[in-house]
């Protein structure tokens, strides 16, 4: 293909300890080298780590497919670490025009306008997370705090049943980090199949008997002359409960534990909660906790003068794009006001995350509710652990901290 150089064969894995341990390094390296490269690993990928690259391609769903139709290419590749569910993804694989559809109808429900009327739930759900731990001086910001909260959101959102929230939320955290063929991976195995069970069950109820509720919205929706059928909503329910628990955990989890080695932004957050919203986007930019999708090539392309070739897989680099100097100036800097900030922590392009917006109300209640609640927490850093792979999502297991004990602010 004119204007392509030779093939640039590079040794990356991002689902190897070396990755986890250095993934800034690594992706610095190759955006400075190599922005398109080839690895030989996992049967073969292309890593996207410019920003530029990366952008271009995610806007060219006709020549980037989001179609991978195997639970081995979604582990491997991005997408969720998941075992393979029921019916084939609902919305992630999904590309126009069949995706606009799909769209269409869910717009509505994640539009901001609709998002504002969760935001009671959100600061209840976070004031009673506090409040169980708030008087002993010692607190779980994963398991006690960003566990519960997007969980009980997103049930709450889709009108499922809040009592249930661990049980949803546990397997799609463990499922994550966990390796497959482990005794922690087969749990969550097992936990997503409850998931499954439990939503179709769910979705045959409101057949039967509609609430005023998404779930039911869902349901019942006109899907160009249609409706959808219970294998794509539980496909597409799925989607939302796993890509809406865990990434939001693991984006609070970062800003958490930077915020408790960065005291001076702390305390500008603290004087300055105006500034918090803001500063969201950078923890966005900074932690992307999505680090990569994947997309497999649908016609032979040129990208970063590389040539790839119909079948070829594809690793977009969300994490690393969002370190791009080019686009990003002091990249590897934390600037809380930051202007213009143009991140790709939620995708780009029509694929970009329909549950931005419930993320981002999600993470800045939780966030301004400890700053002013627990505003000296501490975390144990001999306690904490980290997820081994960053290969899917930025996480910690879990991150235990002290703080002043505090009063707690709801009735018992």
């Amino acid at each position: 293909m004119d204007g392509t150089t030779e093939r640039v064969v590079v040794e990356f894995d991002h689902t190897s300890p070396e990755y986890a341990a250095r993934a800034q390094e690594i992706t610095a390296d190759l955006r400075a080298r190599c922005p398109v490269a080839y690895s030989p690993n996992h049967d073969g990928f292309w890593v996207v780590t410019g920003y530029e690259s990366l952008a271009q391609s995610m806007r060219d769903e006709a020549t980037f497919s989001s179609r991978h139709h195997t639970a081995e290419d979604g582990a491997r590749f991005g997408g969720v670490n998941i075992p393979e569910a029921p019916y084939e993804n609902a919305l992630v694989e999904m590309d126009p025009p069949e995706w606009n559809a799909f769209r269409r109808v869910l717009n509505p429900m994640f539009a901001p306008a609709a998002i504002a009327r969760l935001h009671p739930a959100l600061a209840a759900f976070t004031n009673a997370a506090i409040d169980a731990c708030a008087e002993s001086g010692s607190i779980d910001f994963v398991l006690d705090l960003a566990n519960p909260v997007p969980a009980q959101a997103t049930l709450a959102f889709l009108g499922l049943d809040l009592d249930d929230w661990q049980r949803f939320a546990e397997p799609a955290h463990e499922v994550v980090y966990s390796r497959p063929g482990s005794p922690e991976f087969q749990r969550a195995v097992e936990g997503q199949q409850w998931m499954f069970e439990t939503v179709a069950n769910a979705v045959i109820e409101r057949r039967r008997t509609p609430r005023e509720d998404n779930l039911s919205r869902i349901v019942h929706a006109d899907l160009d002359g249609r409706t959808f059928t219970d294998e794509e909503i539980v496909s597409l329910l799925g989607t939302i409960i796993n890509g809406g628990v865990d990434t939001t955990t693991a984006l609070f989890a970062n800003a958490i534990e930077y915020l408790d080695r960065n005291h001076s932004l702390r305390d500008l957050l603290i004087a300055q909660p105006e500034l918090i919203p803001s500063a969201t986007e950078e923890f966005l930019r900074y932690f992307s906790p999505v680090q990569a999708f994947a997309r497999t090539v649908a016609r032979d392309t040129e990208l970063g003068d590389q040539a790839l070739r119909r079948g070829d897989r594809v690793l977009m680099c969300f994490a690393s794009a969002n370190r791009d100097d080019r686009e990003f100036p002091d990249a590897d800097e934390f600037i809380p006001d930051r202007q213009p900030n143009r991140h790709v922590a939620f995708g780009i392009g029509k694929h970009r995350c329909i549950g931005s917006t419930l993320a981002r109300a999600e993470f800045v209640t939780m966030l301004e509710t400890t700053l002013r609640r627990i505003p000296d927490f501490r975390i144990v850093r001999s306690e904490t652990v980290r997820y081994p792979s960053l290969g899917i999502v930025n996480g910690y297991v879990n991150l235990p901290a002290r703080f002043t004990p505090a009063a707690r602010v709801a009735s018992s």
